[in-house]
């Protein structure tokens, strides 16, 4: 994404014909419309990921981009097909409310796919075969001026062939609005310049359609590029920009405190960007008023809000004066959201809980926030979109954005937000864990893998961090393939102060914050009498078992109180916290310490709701256990069979190895809501072993 810069020469961002071969001559429609979409969907300065729309007449048939699928990764199951005869009765309908639309177009479907998008009646109405949308950064740029202004120069750079339409509602209105002027078009035209929503392009196949696309958008591309270098305005006043160093310490405490401001009702993962030219476009001491008047484009409303908020911060303060600045801050512009609300709400509808997707911080960066990280990452090359408009539109004239009643009225449409809160109610009817932010320490193998894959299950983002950093990554890796962005791998050694730190900040800048710390690192032990053990014996489990993991502990403890949100701490104690085992002083010896300072961690943090339970795990099928069993077997002079066989006679139940996956399900619940009320407590995993038994 290109930002113009504050500072610097303007450049120019012409987009490039990337087309190459394409499909095979004999490939089909539909693959050649695939290839189109998805070379559009590549490309952020022409959509940002959700936006756009394609389509193509195929006989009686209209081929479009479904809802809710993505030009980025569409294929040919993405596109719905629907009858043009069917549709062609639009055409003599004046009025149709949103859910007449939607029950029509679902009549008009031919086959089984997915619904069919709310700019499926302009796409019909179109008499060309091949239709691509964009929210293209030119566009957007050339059309968030006045009407006046963006209508002489569509017509000065384009001379017929791309028609200006004044803003109209997307949907039907939209479309029976371009229905009205399509036999008024000129004999050569190829698109039209829709006000403050992107631009529609057609051609006889897709490729005419791609060519025509990127012609019209560096024709834009160019005229801005003169404009930006011919502009003789004073130079902005910029905000001091200060060193990385305190910008990150100062982030590292800001974004968890964001996150729980925003995140009170239902929580947020946030995503951070201080990239150089975003700072560089926030240092601009007139954007906070530029940022005011609004988004590029009412699709950006729904990814990344109304309007952004706006964060003055010192980021040399004290951190809880700047925890107590944020708040403040981000309660103030929460107050003057309800007024807007207010002012435009009908039927006693409540405010949105999502009413800052976006958070703007000069001398720290860009703060979006969403559902998960991929959806924050969507809001942030929107609103990168909508920096570069304001750039372009004030070097052409001033930028304006829609009416605020025009705003509300796409940021309320039922249509749109139907979706939004379809899936809030099926996280939580469904999910324990749903926008929960998790470390496991220890998640390379064992439990520690099948917990981060539990969590993930359950909603959750999780940091996987274990000593082996290879087998992290390789799990998150796992996890991603099939919830892509809800995994990072981390290398830790929980001996190393500095590594923790490390461990918090990359989860505190990759989030945003902490919800869930499940600590099951683990040791195996040297086996040795109280008469023979070795103080390095003793220090080593101590380390891991019981230092390194209080110390975990506090770390993420103190992001919680930070985000003020609550939390949930569990650790792995195993059998040996709570019954002696022969020559193992040392392993038994630090789980003890750990239970203790699990309960006192528990009475300590209970005022901020961070709840801190622990789980005696026994016989769990893990490579550290079946060392263990060997190890034993050894000494006893038996096989591991026998020594398996033993374990299993000794617990009520008669069971052998359990699965790790069963510590995995006992983490996930212990950190949700289910046990908002428990904490100080120990529960066991072993098939009853009276000997160990909590009491």
């Amino acid at each position: 994404m290109t930002l113009t810069s504050a500072r610097g020469p303007a450049v120019s961002a012409r987009i490039d014909d990337r087309w190459a071969s394409g499909p095979a001559p004999d490939a089909g429609d539909l693959a050649q419309l695939v290839y189109l979409s998805n070379l559009i969907g590549q490309e952020p300065r022409l959509v940002q990921p959700g936006g756009g729309n394609t389509s193509i007449k195929v006989g009686d048939a209209l081929l479009v981009k479904g809802s809710g699928t993505d030009l980025r990764t569409v294929g040919p199951e993405g596109f719905t097909r629907l009858s043009l005869a069917a549709l062609a009765t639009l055409r003599t309908i004046e009025t149709m409310h949103d859910a007449e639309m939607m029950k029509f177009m679902a009549r008009a479907m031919l086959a089984e796919g997915p619904a069919p998008s709310v700019e499926t009646p302009l796409h019909s109405l179109l008499p060309h075969r091949v239709i691509a949308h964009t929210h293209d950064v030119p566009t957007m740029s050339l059309t968030n001026v006045g009407d006046a202004v963006a209508q002489r120069l569509v017509a000065e750079l384009f001379a017929g062939e791309i028609v200006y339409v004044p803003y109209v509602r997307p949907g039907f209105p939209l479309a029976r609005a371009v229905s009205g002027i399509v036999d008024r078009l000129p004999r050569g035209a190829i698109g039209l310049a829709l006000a403050h929503h992107g631009l529609v392009v057609w051609g006889e196949d897709s490729r005419e359609c791609y060519a025509r696309l990127l012609r019209a958008v560096n024709v834009i591309e160019d005229y801005l590029l003169s404009k930006r270098r011919s502009r003789t305005a004073p130079r902005a006043e910029l905000v001091p920009t200060p060193s990385v160093d305190v910008r990150r310490r100062a982030a590292e405490l800001v974004l968890p405190v964001v996150r729980g401001a925003l995140g009170s009702t239902n929580r947020v993962i946030l995503h951070f960007d201080d990239s150089d030219d975003v700072l560089t476009a926030l240092a601009n001491k007139g954007l906070p008023a530029l940022a005011r008047r609004g988004m590029a484009t009412p699709e950006h409303i729904l990814r990344a809000g109304a309007l952004p908020a706006w964060l003055d911060l010192d980021p040399t303060a004290p951190p809880e004066e700047t925890a107590a600045v944020v708040r403040s801050q981000l309660g103030r512009q929460r107050k003057e959201y309800e007024d807007y609300h207010a002012r435009h709400a009908t039927n006693g509808e409540a405010p949105l809980d999502d009413w800052a997707k976006v958070v703007l911080a000069p001398g720290l960066g860009m703060i979006t926030a969403s559902r998960d990280k991929r959806s924050a990452v969507t809001a942030n090359l929107c609103y990168r979109a909508v920096l570069e408009t304001i750039a372009n539109a004030e070097a052409i004239d001033a930028f304006r954005f829609l009416s605020e009643a025009d705003v509300f009225e796409f940021e309320h449409w039922p249509l749109e937000r139907r979706k939004v809160d379809e899936q809030d109610a099926k996280e939580k009817a469904s999910l324990l864990l749903p926008r929960h932010i998790a470390v496991v320490i220890g998640g390379g193998s064992g439990i520690g893998q099948a917990a981060a894959r539990r969590f993930v299950e359950e909603g959750a983002h999780v940091v996987v961090a274990d000593l082996d950093g290879g087998s992290a990554e390789a799990v998150a890796t796992g996890i991603k393939t099939t919830y892509p962005g809800r995994a990072i791998g981390v290398e830790l050694d929980v001996r190393d102060d500095e590594s923790l730190a490390r461990l918090v900040r990359r989860t505190v800048f990759e989030f945003g914050g902490l919800d869930s710390l499940f600590y099951t690192a683990g040791q195996a032990p040297r086996f040795a009498g109280v008469t023979e053990i070795r103080r390095e014996d003793l220090q080593h489990q101590l380390n891991v078992h019981y230092i390194g993991a209080v110390l975990a502990m506090g770390s993420a403890a103190s992001v919680m109180r930070r985000q003020q949100l609550g939390g949930s701490i569990v650790a792995s104690v195993s059998k040996a916290a709570m019954a002696p085992g022969r020559d193992a002083a040392a392993y038994g010896g630090s789980k003890a310490a750990l239970l203790q300072a699990m309960r006192v961690a528990a009475v300590e943090l209970g005022g901020d709701g961070i709840r801190v339970n622990a789980i005696n795990a026994d016989q769990i099928e893990t490579p550290l256990f079946l060392k263990f069993v060997q190890e034993r077997a050894a000494m006893r002079g038996v096989s591991v069979e026998d020594q398996l066989e033993a374990y299993r006679k000794r617990n009520v139940m008669g069971v052998s190895l359990i699965p790790a996956e069963t510590v995995a399900d006992l983490a996930a619940l212990l950190a949700s809501e289910r046990f908002r009320y428990t904490t100080g407590d120990i529960i066991t995993v072993d098939g009853g072993l009276p000997e160990a038994f909590p009491r």
